[in-house]
Formats: C-alpha cells, structure tokens, sequence
C-alpha cells in the first residue's frame, strides 16, 4: 500500500464555444501507483487537461509537485514523475503481474472521494474480454471485478497477491459495485 499514492489535478478544459479561452479551473482528485524508474502510473482521465498536479505518499501529510510525462487517452493511461528526492526516500514500487483468470481474488487500492484515507476492497475476476473505453472510445482488453468501487479509486492498482493485474479506470453504468480495470502487460 506505500506504493499507492492520491493524484491532486487541478486542470482547465478548452472552450469549444469560446476557443480563445479556457473554462474556470477545477479541482480532482485520484490515484496512482508507483512503478520502476521512478515513476508513477495513473489514469489519463485524472490528469487531463492539467495545469497544476501534486501527489502525497500514503500516511505522509506533503505533497509534492508532479509533472506529467506521457498521455495515452485511448487507453487512459498516464505517467508521471516527481523530482523531489525526499518523496522517493524508502519508496518500493510495484510490479506488472499476468492476466488473471476468471474467479481469481483481486484488490483495488486507492483513495476514494468521500475520505482522506486509503482503501482497499475485494473482489474476484468475473469477466476478462475486450471492453469499449469511454474516453478513448476504443476496445481494449479489460478485467471485470465485482469490487465496491468509488470516483477517486481511478488510477489505482487492482492488485492480484503482490502484483499489479490492472489499473481501475471505469464503472460500467447501469450495474452495481463492478469495476472495470485496465489490463498491463509487462
């Protein structure tokens, strides 16, 4: 769980209906996870369209500045880094695990709105195919859990034991405590 870490995003969307400005900033927030090379993986969806982006470790009350690397909005990745050496000091990172298989307990770490803390829910695996993205609109492969899941988990790690199987990105509407995770492949 020291690997998890809460995405504070403070971002401006374009103006379609007035393209010489941007619309008022606001605030988001969500989750990551660190990953080799020092960096940190989340949803693009948490940072997009920013301006400003802090993370804080878990259990630590700093936060630290971050800047974004890389934006994959059809698969809603994205990479950041933090320059800061004291926010690495005695930082583990997290491993890319294999697809899970139908059945297999998964658990979603992450910072979900509604409270400070981190949080950690259970499921199994009850569907893994090709899934339509709603951001990029795109089908990718994906991984269904039957997890309680809330907005702020985005960007977590759904781990299976101390491996990562995917990256919590969507609710599917219509449906109650599903979450479909993104699959990484290392």
């Amino acid at each position: 769980m020291d690997s998890v870490v809460k995405i504070f995003t403070v971002a401006s969307s374009p103006s379609y209906f007035l393209p010489w400005q941007n619309k008022s900033q606001r605030e988001t927030m969500g989750s990551g996870f660190v990953i080799s090379e020092r960096r940190i993986l989340s949803n693009a969806h948490v940072v997009a369209d920013h301006t400003f982006v802090l993370v804080r470790r878990h259990g630590s009350p700093t936060k630290y500045r971050a800047e974004v690397k890389a934006v994959g909005h059809e698969c809603d990745l994205a990479i950041l880094t933090v320059e800061n050496e004291e926010f690495w000091d005695g930082m583990k990172f997290l491993e890319l695990g294999d697809i899970p298989l139908m059945q297999e307990a998964v658990a979603v770490v992450g910072y979900p709105q509604g409270g400070d803390n981190i949080s950690v829910t259970k499921g199994v695996v009850s569907r893994v195919e090709p899934t339509q993205y709603v951001i990029g609109a795109t089908q990718l492969l994906a991984i269904q859990i039957d997890a309680a899941i809330n907005p702020g988990n985005s960007g977590g790690p759904a781990l299976m034991g101390d491996k990562v199987a995917g990256v919590a990105f969507q609710n599917l509407s219509n449906a109650e405590n599903i979450l479909v995770t993104l699959f990484l492949s290392r």
